[in-house]
Protein backbone atom coordinates (compact mmCIF):
# COMPACT_ATOMS: atom_id res chain seq x y z
CA UNK A 1 0.00 0.00 0.00
CA UNK A 2 1.40 3.36 -1.06
CA UNK A 3 0.50 5.17 2.17
CA UNK A 4 2.41 2.63 4.25
CA UNK A 5 5.38 2.89 1.91
CA UNK A 6 5.47 6.67 2.34
CA UNK A 7 5.26 6.30 6.12
CA UNK A 8 8.22 3.89 6.11
CA UNK A 9 10.22 6.47 4.14
CA UNK A 10 9.34 9.15 6.71
CA UNK A 11 10.34 6.83 9.54
CA UNK A 12 13.63 6.11 7.78
CA UNK A 13 14.23 9.85 7.56
CA UNK A 14 13.48 10.30 11.27
CA UNK A 15 10.26 12.26 10.76
CA UNK A 16 7.45 12.48 13.30
CA UNK A 17 4.08 12.26 11.54
CA UNK A 18 0.32 11.89 11.87
CA UNK A 19 -2.45 10.90 9.46
CA UNK A 20 -5.67 12.51 8.27
CA UNK A 21 -7.85 11.61 5.29
CA UNK A 22 -8.64 14.90 3.57
CA UNK A 23 -6.77 17.36 1.36
CA UNK A 24 -3.67 15.83 3.00
CA UNK A 25 -3.04 12.30 4.25
CA UNK A 26 0.14 12.87 6.26
CA UNK A 27 1.66 15.78 8.18
CA UNK A 28 5.33 15.12 8.98
CA UNK A 29 8.01 17.17 10.74
CA UNK A 30 11.73 17.02 11.28
CA UNK A 31 13.93 19.85 9.94
CA UNK A 32 10.87 21.14 8.08
CA UNK A 33 7.19 20.22 7.86
CA UNK A 34 5.59 18.29 4.99
CA UNK A 35 1.87 18.06 4.25
CA UNK A 36 1.49 15.15 1.83
CA UNK A 37 -1.42 13.89 -0.23
CA UNK A 38 -0.85 10.25 -1.23
CA UNK A 39 -2.62 8.82 -4.31
CA UNK A 40 -1.53 6.00 -6.61
CA UNK A 41 -3.23 7.69 -9.59
CA UNK A 42 -2.39 11.39 -9.31
CA UNK A 43 -5.13 12.24 -11.84
CA UNK A 44 -7.64 11.62 -9.04
CA UNK A 45 -6.21 14.64 -7.16
CA UNK A 46 -8.92 17.31 -7.01
CA UNK A 47 -8.50 21.02 -7.61
CA UNK A 48 -10.25 21.82 -4.32
CA UNK A 49 -7.72 19.63 -2.47
CA UNK A 50 -4.90 21.47 -4.20
CA UNK A 51 -6.35 24.87 -3.30
CA UNK A 52 -6.64 23.96 0.39
CA UNK A 53 -3.08 22.60 0.42
CA UNK A 54 -1.82 25.85 -1.09
CA UNK A 55 -3.58 27.87 1.62
CA UNK A 56 -2.00 25.60 4.24
CA UNK A 57 1.41 26.09 2.62
CA UNK A 58 1.09 29.87 2.88
CA UNK A 59 -0.45 30.13 6.33
CA UNK A 60 1.50 27.39 8.13
CA UNK A 61 4.74 27.92 6.16
CA UNK A 62 5.02 24.23 5.24
CA UNK A 63 6.06 22.20 2.20
CA UNK A 64 3.23 20.53 0.28
CA UNK A 65 3.50 17.65 -2.17
CA UNK A 66 1.41 15.05 -3.93
CA UNK A 67 2.96 11.57 -3.84
CA UNK A 68 1.92 9.06 -6.51
CA UNK A 69 3.03 6.46 -9.02
CA UNK A 70 1.07 7.03 -12.24
CA UNK A 71 -1.52 8.94 -14.23
CA UNK A 72 -4.20 7.37 -16.43
CA UNK A 73 -1.71 7.34 -19.32
CA UNK A 74 1.77 6.80 -17.87
CA UNK A 75 3.95 5.93 -14.90
CA UNK A 76 5.73 8.80 -13.18
CA UNK A 77 9.50 8.84 -13.45
CA UNK A 78 11.85 9.23 -10.50
CA UNK A 79 13.89 12.42 -9.99
CA UNK A 80 11.32 14.58 -11.79
CA UNK A 81 8.89 17.04 -10.18
CA UNK A 82 5.52 16.99 -11.91
CA UNK A 83 2.72 19.53 -11.60
CA UNK A 84 -0.88 18.96 -10.51
CA UNK A 85 -2.82 22.21 -10.06
CA UNK A 86 0.55 23.86 -9.19
CA UNK A 87 1.24 21.33 -6.39
CA UNK A 88 4.64 19.57 -6.72
CA UNK A 89 4.03 15.93 -7.57
CA UNK A 90 6.63 13.19 -7.17
CA UNK A 91 7.20 9.46 -6.79
CA UNK A 92 7.92 7.76 -3.45
CA UNK A 93 11.51 7.12 -4.62
CA UNK A 94 11.99 10.83 -5.29
CA UNK A 95 10.55 11.65 -1.87
CA UNK A 96 12.99 9.23 -0.26
CA UNK A 97 15.97 10.82 -2.00
CA UNK A 98 14.83 14.25 -0.81
CA UNK A 99 14.20 13.52 2.87
CA UNK A 100 16.74 10.71 3.46
CA UNK A 101 19.60 11.73 1.15
CA UNK A 102 18.93 15.45 0.83
CA UNK A 103 19.07 15.12 -2.98
CA UNK A 104 16.72 17.62 -4.64
CA UNK A 105 15.62 17.01 -8.26
CA UNK A 106 16.66 19.56 -10.87
CA UNK A 107 14.08 18.54 -13.50
CA UNK A 108 10.41 19.37 -13.57
CA UNK A 109 7.69 18.54 -16.06
CA UNK A 110 5.13 21.10 -17.11
CA UNK A 111 2.57 20.77 -19.92
CA UNK A 112 4.33 17.82 -21.48
CA UNK A 113 7.84 19.28 -21.51
CA UNK A 114 10.89 18.77 -19.30
CA UNK A 115 12.54 21.88 -17.88
CA UNK A 116 15.20 22.92 -15.39
CA UNK A 117 16.34 26.22 -13.91
CA UNK A 118 19.64 27.63 -15.18
CA UNK A 119 21.69 29.36 -12.48
CA UNK A 120 22.86 32.63 -14.06
CA UNK A 121 26.03 32.87 -11.93
CA UNK A 122 27.04 29.25 -12.62
CA UNK A 123 26.44 29.70 -16.35
CA UNK A 124 28.58 32.84 -16.55
CA UNK A 125 31.35 31.43 -14.35
CA UNK A 126 31.59 28.09 -16.18
CA UNK A 127 31.41 29.71 -19.62
CA UNK A 128 34.25 32.08 -18.80
CA UNK A 129 36.28 29.27 -17.20
CA UNK A 130 35.86 27.28 -20.42
CA UNK A 131 37.23 30.21 -22.45
CA UNK A 132 34.06 30.61 -24.49
CA UNK A 133 32.30 33.81 -25.47
CA UNK A 134 28.51 34.02 -25.34
CA UNK A 135 28.45 33.71 -29.13
CA UNK A 136 30.70 30.63 -29.11
CA UNK A 137 28.61 28.87 -26.45
CA UNK A 138 25.43 29.75 -28.32
CA UNK A 139 26.82 28.22 -31.49
CA UNK A 140 27.74 24.98 -29.67
CA UNK A 141 24.29 24.73 -28.10
CA UNK A 142 22.34 25.77 -31.19
CA UNK A 143 20.69 28.88 -29.75
CA UNK A 144 21.16 32.63 -30.20
CA UNK A 145 23.68 34.78 -28.34
CA UNK A 146 20.72 36.67 -26.92
CA UNK A 147 19.44 33.46 -25.37
CA UNK A 148 22.73 32.87 -23.52
CA UNK A 149 22.87 36.57 -22.54
CA UNK A 150 19.35 36.42 -21.02
CA UNK A 151 20.16 33.29 -19.01
CA UNK A 152 23.28 34.99 -17.62
CA UNK A 153 21.25 38.02 -16.50
CA UNK A 154 18.91 36.10 -14.16
CA UNK A 155 17.96 32.58 -13.12
CA UNK A 156 15.54 31.33 -15.75
CA UNK A 157 13.95 28.05 -16.77
CA UNK A 158 15.09 26.34 -19.94
CA UNK A 159 14.25 23.15 -21.78
CA UNK A 160 16.11 20.11 -20.52
CA UNK A 161 17.43 19.46 -24.03
CA UNK A 162 19.06 22.91 -24.18
CA UNK A 163 20.54 22.57 -20.68
CA UNK A 164 22.05 19.17 -21.47
CA UNK A 165 23.89 20.71 -24.42
CA UNK A 166 25.14 23.59 -22.24
CA UNK A 167 26.40 21.19 -19.58
CA UNK A 168 28.15 19.02 -22.19
CA UNK A 169 30.07 22.14 -23.18
CA UNK A 170 30.85 23.83 -19.84
CA UNK A 171 29.65 21.68 -16.91
CA UNK A 172 26.79 21.78 -14.42
CA UNK A 173 24.66 24.97 -14.42
CA UNK A 174 21.30 23.95 -12.89
CA UNK A 175 19.48 24.68 -9.63
CA UNK A 176 17.29 22.26 -7.65
CA UNK A 177 13.53 22.54 -8.12
CA UNK A 178 12.13 24.51 -5.14
CA UNK A 179 9.37 22.61 -3.34
CA UNK A 180 8.47 25.37 -0.91
CA UNK A 181 7.29 28.52 -2.60
CA UNK A 182 4.32 30.84 -2.80
CA UNK A 183 1.41 29.31 -4.67
CA UNK A 184 -1.55 31.24 -6.05
CA UNK A 185 -4.84 30.17 -4.47
CA UNK A 186 -8.48 31.19 -4.20
CA UNK A 187 -9.84 32.20 -0.81
CA UNK A 188 -12.55 29.88 0.50
CA UNK A 189 -15.95 31.23 1.43
CA UNK A 190 -17.62 30.39 4.77
CA UNK A 191 -19.76 27.26 4.78
CA UNK A 192 -22.11 28.74 7.35
CA UNK A 193 -22.79 31.79 9.47
CA UNK A 194 -20.92 30.45 12.51
CA UNK A 195 -17.66 30.16 10.57
CA UNK A 196 -18.18 33.66 9.22
CA UNK A 197 -18.85 35.15 12.66
CA UNK A 198 -15.88 33.42 14.32
CA UNK A 199 -13.47 34.47 11.57
CA UNK A 200 -14.67 38.06 11.90
CA UNK A 201 -14.32 37.90 15.70
CA UNK A 202 -10.71 36.73 15.30
CA UNK A 203 -10.03 39.53 12.83
CA UNK A 204 -11.48 42.12 15.22
CA UNK A 205 -8.95 41.19 17.93
CA UNK A 206 -6.02 41.40 15.51
CA UNK A 207 -5.68 38.18 13.52
CA UNK A 208 -5.65 37.63 9.79
CA UNK A 209 -7.73 34.58 8.92
CA UNK A 210 -8.15 32.04 6.14
CA UNK A 211 -10.82 29.38 5.83
CA UNK A 212 -9.52 25.90 5.00
CA UNK A 213 -11.55 22.79 4.28
CA UNK A 214 -10.95 19.02 4.01
CA UNK A 215 -8.75 19.32 7.13
CA UNK A 216 -9.38 18.77 10.88
CA UNK A 217 -9.45 22.56 11.33
CA UNK A 218 -11.39 25.11 9.29
CA UNK A 219 -9.76 28.44 10.27
CA UNK A 220 -6.11 29.45 10.41
CA UNK A 221 -5.58 32.68 12.35
CA UNK A 222 -2.21 34.39 12.34
CA UNK A 223 -0.54 37.60 13.45
CA UNK A 224 3.10 38.64 13.89
CA UNK A 225 3.92 36.43 16.87
CA UNK A 226 1.21 33.81 16.88
CA UNK A 227 -0.42 31.23 14.62
CA UNK A 228 -3.36 29.05 15.59
CA UNK A 229 -5.42 26.35 13.90
CA UNK A 230 -9.06 26.53 14.89
CA UNK A 231 -12.05 24.25 14.53
CA UNK A 232 -14.99 26.64 14.54
CA UNK A 233 -18.30 24.80 14.54
CA UNK A 234 -21.61 24.99 16.40
CA UNK A 235 -22.05 21.23 15.93
CA UNK A 236 -20.75 19.63 19.14
CA UNK A 237 -20.32 16.16 17.64
CA UNK A 238 -18.25 17.42 14.71
CA UNK A 239 -15.87 19.24 17.03
CA UNK A 240 -15.54 16.21 19.33
CA UNK A 241 -14.80 14.01 16.29
CA UNK A 242 -12.07 16.32 14.98
CA UNK A 243 -10.44 17.12 18.34
CA UNK A 244 -8.11 14.05 18.44
CA UNK A 245 -6.87 14.80 14.91
CA UNK A 246 -6.32 18.44 15.87
CA UNK A 247 -4.40 17.36 18.96
CA UNK A 248 -2.13 15.03 16.96
CA UNK A 249 -1.57 17.66 14.28
CA UNK A 250 -0.74 20.30 16.86
CA UNK A 251 1.75 17.93 18.50
CA UNK A 252 3.50 17.20 15.19
CA UNK A 253 3.56 20.75 13.80
CA UNK A 254 3.99 22.56 17.15
CA UNK A 255 1.20 24.92 16.10
CA UNK A 256 -1.41 25.68 18.83
CA UNK A 257 -4.92 24.37 18.22
CA UNK A 258 -8.19 25.61 19.70
CA UNK A 259 -11.87 24.78 19.24
CA UNK A 260 -14.36 27.62 19.10
CA UNK A 261 -17.91 26.44 19.65
CA UNK A 262 -21.28 27.47 21.03
CA UNK A 263 -20.23 26.13 24.42
CA UNK A 264 -17.02 24.93 26.04
CA UNK A 265 -16.28 21.23 25.56
CA UNK A 266 -14.16 18.71 27.45
CA UNK A 267 -11.92 17.63 24.55
CA UNK A 268 -8.23 17.05 23.70
CA UNK A 269 -7.58 20.69 22.73
CA UNK A 270 -8.44 24.04 24.39
CA UNK A 271 -12.09 24.95 23.89
CA UNK A 272 -13.76 28.34 24.19
CA UNK A 273 -17.22 29.56 23.33
CA UNK A 274 -17.84 32.07 20.59
CA UNK A 275 -19.36 34.35 23.23
CA UNK A 276 -16.11 34.28 25.28
CA UNK A 277 -14.09 35.02 22.15
CA UNK A 278 -16.04 38.23 21.56
CA UNK A 279 -14.89 39.56 24.96
CA UNK A 280 -11.22 38.62 24.47
CA UNK A 281 -8.26 40.68 23.38
CA UNK A 282 -5.39 39.10 21.51
CA UNK A 283 -3.28 38.81 24.68
CA UNK A 284 -6.16 37.03 26.43
CA UNK A 285 -6.42 34.42 23.70
CA UNK A 286 -2.66 33.88 23.71
CA UNK A 287 -2.68 33.41 27.49
CA UNK A 288 -5.64 31.02 27.29
CA UNK A 289 -4.01 28.81 24.66
CA UNK A 290 -0.66 28.73 26.47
Amino acid sequence: MLLQRVEKILEKGGFDYCEYNGCFDIAATKRFTFFLKVLDNVDSFQESQANNLKIISKDLDVTISLIGTHTRREFLQDNIIYDRFSVPTLTPNTLEKIIVNGAMPTIYRFRGGLFTEVDAAKLRKNREASGLSQSQLAEKVGVTKKNIYEHERENKNASLNMVKKIEEAIGEVTNPVPLQKKYPFEKNKPHDRFEFVVSKDLEKIGFDTDLIYQTPFNIVAHEKKMLIMSKADDNKRKVEKMAPFMSQLSHVTKIPAVAITKEELDIDIPSISEKELKDMKIKDLKKFIK
